[in-house]
């Protein structure tokens, strides 16, 4: 390696960030070492700072929305080969869960676990990867099916959004809930995962774009990213208002991008006959939803009301990725516009800060070219 690896470590739950010097061995079968150009910072790395690393030991090396280039490939790798640039992908279908098995691999419960390869070099403890990746290192080691190759032409450093932020937001409408063309949307949150679900539904080709949130600054980004409707929910009843802009039906499709439980309730309350509405944020635990069920207004029951929940867009990253990048790359997806900073290693506590202050779409680490 050219430089000397660092990441971004959590020792235990609700512990501070540190950046440490790292030892990394060279991949073994199956595996790639990639060094990372950017990595998105998402509220799920704050969720796994938090909460733990949905159940892999501590110490956590953090990050999981990275993009970067492969710099070495273990036995028996084709794909990708050294110098290929690569968006790193936490939820690959792992082939042998129940879903797997039975031919649904967009409802995999994605089992991955990061090859042993990360250390912390002052005491060589092992580190796992938030969400068996930890891309907040300038260096790490995944399986190869995790790393996904990507077009020369696609910035990174944007592009590392499809890791997460952008896969999971679309994915939610053109996947998970499957948008149709001449749709009316309703997207509730509109943080990244919120305004990249506008993003999907826009593409899918619905005509009614309804934004919700309670922050005036993210009702004007939804604008640019294809609202043709803002809802301010710190003003108004947003179930109403949204049944008001649909001439008292309500939408085809309501996506709720808070992990919030209660918003669950107000997407299933503002949908039309039939209609579909999504959960996608990570939940605090514990959480309970109460849905009003039969009896009353709007209740699901009787109006045939579908509620999903999606992981991460229910994606197969080796398929929706390349699509996703030719979409940003002929203008249908802007994901240089999700962007709203890049900034250093050292400026995790900032990020964190902006994020959890509404004050940007998505902060993105830039490590080099």
């Amino acid at each position: 390696m050219a430089q000397e690896p660092v990441g971004a470590v959590v020792d235990a739950a609700g512990d501070r960030v540190r950046i440490e010097e790292l030892e990394i061995d060279p991949p073994g079968p199956g595996e790639v070492l990639v060094r990372l150009v950017a990595s998105g910072v998402c509220h799920s790395d704050l969720w796994a700072i938090e909460h733990g690393n949905w159940g892999a030991p501590f110490p956590m090396l953090l990050g999981h929305e990275g993009a970067g280039i492969v710099e070495d490939v273990g036995d028996g790798v084709g794909t990708p080969a050294v110098g290929d640039p690569v968006v790193l992908a936490w939820a690959v279908p792992c082939g042998s869960c129940g879903p797997c098995r039975r031919g649904v691999p967009r409802r995999c419960s994605h089992a991955w676990v990061q090859p042993p390869r990360v250390r912390r070099a002052r005491d060589a403890a092992p580190l796992s990867g938030t969400l068996s990746l930890g891309t907040l290192a300038t260096h790490t080691v995944v399986h190869a099916a995790q790393a996904i190759t990507m077009p020369a032409e696609l910035s990174l450093r944007s592009g590392c959004l499809l890791g997460c932020g952008v896969s999971t937001g679309v994915g939610a409408a053109t996947q998970t809930a499957k948008v149709w063309p001449g749709a009316r949307i309703a997207v509730i949150g509109l943080g990244g995962i919120g305004l990249a679900a506008l993003q999907g539904a826009r593409i899918a080709g619905a005509e009614r774009l309804i934004a919700v949130d309670i922050a005036a600054p993210k009702l004007e980004w939804a604008k640019r990213f294809g609202a043709t409707d803002t809802v301010d929910a710190s003003a108004v009843d947003a179930v109403a208002a949204v049944r008001e802009l649909t001439g008292g039906n309500g939408v085809d499709f309501a996506f709720e991008a808070t992990g919030v439980p209660h918003v669950v309730s107000q997407a299933v309350a503002m949908l039309d006959y039939a209609g579909v509405a999504v959960a996608i944020g990570v939940p605090p635990i514990p959480a309970e939803v109460t849905l009003a069920w039969n009896g009353t207004e709007n209740a699901a029951y009787p109006r045939k009301t579908s509620l999903l929940i999606t992981d991460g867009g229910d994606p197969i990253p080796s398929e929706d990725f390349p699509e996703m990048a030719r979409w940003a790359l002929d203008g249908q997806l802007d994901l240089d516009g999700m962007v709203s900073r890049q900034l250093g290693l050292d400026d995790l506590d900032e990020a964190f800060r902006a994020m959890l202050a509404g004050e940007v779409i998505r902060s993105v680490v830039v490590f080099d070219g």
